[in-house]
């Protein structure tokens, strides 16, 4: 096989392309905005296609960065019930932008670091740094301390590997969640939404109200039980998914095009614990988001009730890391 990073300029960006030449594959990189991961295509029926979607001028124009890619979700996924918390005594008052709610954290649509990308013989490679105080800084005292998030994406062959990490730089301890928000199109080529079936291990779901989780979670309606699959035919979702499951240290969710009898494929590992899907206005029902999350929506203060909502909590100078594997079979 051989790979290869190309850079190219768009209005001033750099975005920076992941190639295997010997499928085909490739995976787009805008670190400017967000490090959003924005067009990805893998062999499919021994043609590369699209599996991930952005506008078409998303890298000289990027803007609405939750709806475009790959949006980075960090130090928080999703909502902040009225954009406030308490943590370790103190109170906090997040700025929300002009909407209803803080949402998706800070790491969105920032500057981030490019700290190396190449190639080897296996694989081409960018990896990417985003810290509160460097790249964010004016949200520095929104949060309780300060944070360093990595993002390694990695290509070759049919799958893409997403190594994250997480490090608390500072004595104090970090509460902090992390998600990805990616648009994935399914069916690969037809427009008929018939022809894409998800499948996602998930049996229950948190009972939600204006967006935000009640603390109760429920076995899956008929609507939102995806195990045995259901077609995109008709979809309106925006749900919480949660008690997923993994084979061993492995929870897969499954996106298959019937027509091609070919399938784009979610694994991650533990600390996922929550499934956000969501279809989108746009996209003419071949669209989905299907998000893994460390925490469900507004963890920091359901965790101040006593409920687990999964919000985790890094200790001085630790450090921890997960992984996003995405990948396309037939």
């Amino acid at each position: 096989m051989a790979f290869s990073v190309e850079t190219s300029d768009h209005n001033g960006r750099t975005v920076y392309t992941l190639l295997d030449e010997t499928s085909g594959a490739l995976a787009s990189v805008l670190p400017s905005y967000g490090f959003n991961l924005f067009d990805v295509r893998l062999p499919v029926a021994g043609i590369p296609r699209r599996v991930v979607v952005a506008a078409d001028d998303f890298p000289e124009n990027p803007a609405n960065p939750g709806r475009n890619g790959i949006p980075v979700l960090f130090p928080f996924p999703n909502r902040i019930r009225e954009s406030k918390y308490s943590f370790d005594g103190q109170s906090y008052d997040v700025p929300n932008g002009g909407k209803p709610m803080a949402i998706h954290g800070f790491a969105i649509s920032a500057v981030w670091d490019v700290v190396d990308f190449g190639a080897t013989d296996t694989e081409a490679f960018i990896l990417g740094r985003f810290q509160i105080s460097k790249n964010h800084p004016e949200m520095l005292p929104f949060w309780p301390t300060d944070a360093i998030l990595t993002i390694r994406y990695s290509l070759s062959g049919a799958k893409l590997t997403m190594a994250i990490g997480v490090e608390n730089p500072t004595e104090r301890e970090l509460p902090y969640g992390f998600g990805i928000h990616p648009y994935f199109r399914i069916p690969f080529t037809s427009t008929d939404p018939a022809d894409g079936t998800v499948i996602l291990p998930a049996s229950e779901y948190w009972v939600q109200e204006g967006n935000l989780p009640t603390g109760e979670r429920n076995p899956v309606e008929p609507r939102i039980d995806f195990r045995d699959g259901q077609t995109m035919a008709g979809q309106k979702l925006d749900d919480v998914l949660t008690n997923l499951a993994f084979t061993g240290d492995t929870c897969v969710c499954r996106l298959v095009d019937t027509e091609l009898n070919a399938e784009f494929r979610l694994r991650f590992g533990h600390p996922f614990r929550e499934l956000v899907i969501f279809t989108p206005p746009f996209g003419g029902g071949t669209l989905i988001a299907v998000e893994p999350y460390t925490q469900t929506t507004d963890a920091i203060n359901l965790e101040a009730r006593g409920i687990d909502a999964g919000l985790r909590i890094l200790g001085g100078g630790k450090s921890e890391s997960m992984t996003i594997v995405m990948e396309t079979i037939g």
